[in-house]
């Protein structure tokens, strides 16, 4: 492949990143109408999907720097939403869990993300439902295969 074609793909996937995310209400401080963050609530799924995850699970599933993501703990365990408990296997760890405060939240994240999206893409019909679908599926598969490129060892 020849760099003008790299760089017209590069500039292609910018393009989609610039078109995706405000369209899915992904950029900003208020995601969903809350006073959190998309990287903020997220956190609060990442623990409810992954229940007792530890801070550098979340770090690499998210890709998010290990200080920031200590204050977006630190900020949810004072809300009352993550509680952190000792690690048995490692006294120096902590495992990471929600409250029924913090499980309820990520309920009504979930439930307002589902609205929010079927709001976007309900128009569609089945048939570019369907579309959008594999074309999803198909861009997560390669962009999986990417990183899984990336992390192999030389």
């Amino acid at each position: 492949m020849d760099s003008k074609t790299k760089s017209d793909i590069v500039h292609q996937v910018r393009a989609f990143n610039r078109f995706y995310l405000p369209a899915m209400n992904l950029l900003g401080n208020h995601y969903l109408g809350s006073e959190y963050s998309a990287s903020e609530a997220r956190v609060i799924y990442e623990i409810y999907e992954q229940e007792g995850c530890n801070a550098a699970h979340i770090s690499k599933v998210m890709n998010m720097d290990k200080s920031y993501l200590s204050r977006v703990i630190n900020r949810h365990v004072k809300k009352g939403y993550i509680e952190r408990r000792q690690s048995q296997q490692d006294s120096r760890s902590y495992r990471l869990y929600l409250t029924e405060k913090g499980k309820q939240r990520a309920e009504a994240f979930i439930q307002a993300s589902d609205t929010e999206i079927w709001q976007i893409i309900g128009r569609l019909t089945d048939e570019e439902l369907r579309e959008l679908e594999q074309a999803m599926c198909r861009i997560m598969q390669l962009m999986q295969k990417g990183e899984d490129n990336e992390n192999r060892s030389v």
